[in-house]
């Protein structure tokens, strides 16, 4: 048997929990990066390769664990039963329906597949996800998993085509169909449609809810993270991520926040996760313009950055997330 698992955290607790287990690790991001259908093709790894570099990773190390994993997954055929181990929150959802599609482009002969997705799990509250259970908490879960069916598949290979694409009308389109073979699909593809910058003032949720909360009097990264992360819980938002946005957010060209006392940590600077309880944060004037709606951060800012497989870029016009509507526009 094989285990596919969502991170570091969660095999390092089932390895304790099933000591010969043979795991995969899935570290390839999907949440960020650029994308494409095709996915492997060597424009788009590339592309990715240098994504990361340039966030700080050290140089190869993604080459190296893209071309480990990869390996690992053509050798599956060696296994009699493959089980898939992921959340409900987009930072999964993303992973899993692009191994989903992979699996469906390949003969699976007699290789069982099975998957265990969870959004729960008893006397845990708030769930933040199985890398927070404990070894014997992940052996009450060993074999409820069931087996992935015809319509999981054919519903992962849709799901993967919108979502890698780079149009977003065609994603909300999708969402507005059947999607209960996924039962957490729909509700994290709806969270990733949120990452469009908002009509009303430029910012994506999470940023204008980082925001909004800098401005309640929430001046540490920590706290303020803890805050978001409970708020957005469908997103299955890392650290490194967040303090990324934050940063971004101090060093544009008409900054929307100051950051006192350093730099929050990501793979390009050496800060310790110690200098993070020295870091305050306020906002600007600016900040509280655009928070109001009396300033567009797209339109004075601009952006660059990858919304699956769509690429952002410039003053406008870009799509966009219209809340009200509940849509995506391009404006």
């Amino acid at each position: 048997m094989l285990h596919i698992v969502n991170g570091d955290s969660f095999a390092t607790k089932l390895r304790k929990a099933v000591p010969d287990a043979d795991i995969l690790v899935w570290r390839e991001s999907l949440y960020e990066g650029p994308l494409s259908v095709s996915f492997t093709d060597p424009k788009t790894r590339e592309a990715r390769a240098r994504y990361f570099t340039d966030l700080g990773v050290p140089a190869g190390q993604f080459e190296h664990f893209t071309s480990e994993q990869e390996q690992k997954l053509e050798g599956f055929r060696a296994y009699s039963q493959i089980v898939l181990w992921f959340e409900h929150d987009l930072y999964d959802q993303a992973m899993l329906i692009y191994l989903l599609q992979w699996f469906a482009r390949h003969n699976l002969e007699k290789v069982r597949l099975l998957l265990i997705c969870i959004d729960s799990f008893p006397g845990i509250e708030p769930f933040r996800g199985l890398g927070s259970l404990t070894p014997q908490q992940i052996l009450t879960l060993m074999g409820t998993w069931e087996e992935v069916t015809g319509e999981q598949l054919e519903l992962a290979v849709r799901a993967w085509n919108v979502y890698a694409g780079d149009n977003p009308a065609e994603l909300f389109e999708f969402i507005r169909g059947d999607t209960a073979a996924l039962p957490f699909l729909k509700r994290a593809l709806e969270c990733h449609l949120k990452r469009l910058p908002s009509l009303h003032n430029g910012l994506s949720a999470v940023l204008e809810s980082a925001l909004i909360g800098i401005r309640d009097g929430i001046d540490s990264p920590a706290a303020l993270f803890l805050k978001i992360s409970d708020q957005w819980l469908d997103y299955g938002l890392g650290d490194v991520q967040f303090w990324r946005e934050l940063n971004d957010a101090a060093r544009c060209e008409k900054p929307l926040i100051v950051r006192r006392g350093g730099i929050l940590p990501g793979f390009g600077n050496d800060n310790t996760g110690a200098s993070v309880k020295e870091i305050r944060l306020s906002l600007t004037p600016f900040g509280e313009t655009v928070l109001a709606g009396k300033a567009d951060q797209v339109v004075v800012n601009g952006i660059c950055t990858w919304f699956g497989g769509l690429f952002l870029s410039g003053k406008g016009p870009v799509w966009r997330w219209n809340q009200e509507l509940g849509t995506a526009v391009y404006k």
